[in-house]
């Protein structure tokens, strides 16, 4: 929690998130604020709207923004507009941070360094595009854009999810399938078994105790499969562990290319956005780095700001950060050598957002196979174990 001092001598109050002090003045600086006061506070469960973790979904931010900016084309108040905004979401969470924001504007606060004080909830590429579109007098514009991003955005998740819908569910049966024969189809061959005295062969006996082990122990291997899922979120939560799990997506061979892809369709779209409301390319490239989603791609977009910093050109830059498409760099050099950086950086969105699709399918296409064969190998199993004992048996007879 900060206290802070705008350029009117007020004293203004909020929640950032950040890693250090260092980064807490540099990102308040950007909003031409100077710290006063920070005090370190963590996130617990609340009704306040700036220490809740979840952000508000895509798709409701593209309704939200298309509706704003038609309020204000139709020129309607600000803050009246933000109170039928407030009215109409039934986000319960838009809707609080709407009203705080109101009450924000008429305390005489603008409308950016309102919402930045909700930067847990909203994406700071929101703030940075309202606050441009505020000093250029183009915030209905701004708002256009953002519906747009925030729309195409979703629509790329939903395909994502959608895509993996199937092997999920076939995944699922399969756990059930396995667990169904282990504890139910397995043990109820043991009486027969055990009356028949006959011998039984390797791959019954190891069945047979895979599947005691399993019902006996069924709390210890419930517990250990906790305690996996529990380190690895906490391993995940830190940054060396985001930055090796993310630096293994980059190195497994069916996920690369489809993690790749869809990068690079997500840091095309939020330049483009951000250059054609005029931020600046460093600016653009810090604000990227956030919502890329890959911790390793983080470090490098850092990188290339720090290249843009030293005089070089973005195309430079990002061939030389290593890991992205070539395609990419070229798109840029040409935008940069045109004139229309935002628009070849549209396009080159656009193209990876279709061969993020196929990738998928084309994933999802291996994956299926590869789920029904462990399927059926698993039934093979069952079937071997309790189908060679009988006939063993038969034949002695």
């Amino acid at each position: 929690m900060y206290k802070a001092s705008n350029r009117a001598g007020q004293t203004v109050e909020g929640i950032i998130e950040a890693s250090d002090r260092k980064e807490v003045v540099y990102t308040l600086r950007e909003k031409s604020l100077y710290l006063l006061d920070l005090t370190e506070v963590y996130p617990k469960s609340s009704t306040d709207i700036s220490l809740g973790s979840a952000k508000i979904p895509k798709r409701t931010l593209a309704v939200f923004c298309t509706q704003f900016s038609s309020i204000l084309r139709a020129g309607v108040p600000l803050v009246q507009a933000l109170t039928m905004l407030e009215e109409q979401t039934s986000n319960e969470k838009l809707k609080a941070i709407l009203q705080q924001v109101g009450e924000d504007l008429q305390r005489g606060r603008s409308l950016s360094e309102a919402l930045s004080m909700h930067e847990r909830a909203l994406p700071s590429l929101m703030v940075k595009m309202i606050e441009a579109g505020e000093l250029s007098g183009t915030l209905d514009l701004s708002l256009e854009r953002l519906a747009n991003h925030f729309d195409r955005e979703y629509k790329l998740a939903r395909r994502v999810r959608s895509a993996m819908t199937y092997p999920t569910i076939v995944f699922s049966l399969a756990i059930l399938v396995v667990i169904f024969l282990l504890l139910v189809i397995i043990p109820s061959f043991r009486t027969f078994f055990d009356k028949a005295g006959a011998e039984l062969p390797g791959i019954t006996v190891a069945m047979l105790s895979f599947s005691d082990f399993v019902s006996d122990q069924w709390l210890m291997l419930i517990g250990i499969l906790v305690l996996i899922i529990a380190s690895y979120k906490i391993y995940k939560s830190t940054e060396q562990g985001r930055l090796s799990i993310d630096t293994l997506k980059f190195k497994l061979p069916v996920l690369k290319k489809t993690i790749v892809q869809l990068l690079t369709a997500r840091l095309s779209r939020t330049l483009s956005t951000l250059n054609a409301t005029g931020i600046s390319l460093t600016q653009a490239l810090r604000i990227a780095s956030k919502v890329v989603g890959n911790k390793l791609a983080e470090y490098r977009l850092n990188d290339v700001e720090d290249g843009i910093k030293q005089g070089r050109a973005l195309n430079t830059a990002l061939s030389a950060a290593g890991i992205f498409p070539n395609m990419l760099v070229q798109m840029t050099k040409i935008g940069e050598e045109a004139g229309t950086l935002d628009e070849m950086l549209e396009r080159t969105a656009e193209y990876f957002e279709e061969e993020a699709e196929i990738a998928i399918s084309k994933m999802v296409n291996i994956i299926q196979p590869i789920l029904l064969i462990l399927v059926a190998g698993i039934v093979l199993l069952v079937i071997l174990s309790v189908l060679l004992p009988m006939l063993t048996m038969y034949k002695s007879i």
